[in-house]
């Protein structure tokens, strides 16, 4: 097949983001294998290891070929590359970088106006290249060509290997994506809007038969547990019947609905009844009482 001038614009950008995730995979992997000597053993040296890796990506693609690793797996190859141009390939892509990363690293103020200086440059610089990479791209949007920065600088131009075909989209990929997305965010909104509590304790009415105790005054003791969580009740509280809960227990459920079941004796709570619970609150036993009446009768 002869090979085809046109390169569509989708598939120079897809090889240069191709480009950029083997890298990443590349140094992901390489930080995973350091993390296994030590906490921060790789972290001051990661400015010389990303050159490393950026070295071996471009010797094994630009170095012995004429294209990327990106461009390779859609095609692509550069038109009209030399070895000189590979090799400034490798430097504009590895030492600015470097040095920026270097420099961040550096405590650059314990050196006086020299470390200031040394920090504005490399701010100055840097906001320079992303602003070439932002004119870059309007141009590239406009001709179509050459979408890296350093692509123009060298006057390189991408051109597919095979003839020209109709770019394939799997469009049952982007069917299910669509679908779960859109079930994702249905879960999100209505879930919330679902009332467990409510929805529980129908169940438990159906499935239990209620056993009505509502009058009974609760009676705390070393043993007495939250009705809903088992726990020692945290501000003791109560609605009606002889079981004490926490008082966010109760409040969160009386929060969902105004009235329900107590789990352990299935009589109505309501939220009008909802009461702390405090020693002088409680009612005191026929032993009690008669204690008292007979100190009465003594002081008397």
């Amino acid at each position: 097949m002869t090979p085809s001038p046109y390169v569509s614009r989708i598939n120079q950008i897809d090889a240069a983001q191709l480009d950029a995730e083997i890298y990443k995979v590349l140094r992901n992997q390489t930080r995973e294998i350091a993390r296994h000597g030590g906490p921060g053993g790789i972290d001051k040296w990661q400015a010389e290891v990303d050159v490393v890796l950026k070295f071996l990506i471009w010797r094994f693609s630009l170095q012995r070929g004429s294209s990327t690793f990106g461009q390779r797996l859609l095609n692509l190859r550069y038109v009209n590359i030399s070895r000189r141009k590979a090799v400034l390939y490798l430097i504009l892509s590895v030492v600015p970088q470097y040095l920026r990363d270097r420099l961040a690293n550096e405590n650059l103020s314990e050196r006086g106006a020299i470390g200031r200086a040394l920090r504005s440059l490399v701010d100055w610089t840097t906001s320079a290249i992303n602003l070439l990479e932002l004119v870059n791209l309007l141009f590239f949007l406009h001709r179509g060509v050459q979408p890296r920065v350093i692509e123009f600088l060298l006057g390189l131009s991408s051109q597919s290997i095979t003839t020209h075909r109709p770019r394939i989209i799997g469009y049952s990929y982007m069917t299910r994506e669509l679908l779960w997305h859109g079930l994702m965010e249905l879960f999100t909104i209505g879930i919330p809007m679902i009332n467990f509590h409510y929805l529980k304790h129908a169940l438990r009415r159906l499935l239990r038969r209620a056993d009505p105790s509502s009058g009974l005054f609760p009676v705390m003791n070393a043993a007495t547990k939250c009705a809903y969580c088992s726990e020692d009740p945290i501000l003791p509280s109560h609605a009606g019947c002889e079981h004490l809960f926490c008082y966010y227990c109760l409040q969160a459920h009386f929060t969902a609905m105004r009235m329900f079941q107590c789990p352990a004796c299935d009589a109505e709570l309501c939220v009008e009844n909802m009461r702390r619970y405090t020693v002088a609150s409680a009612p005191r036993s026929d032993d009690e009482e008669s204690d008292d009446s007979f100190e009465k009768v003594d002081d008397g």
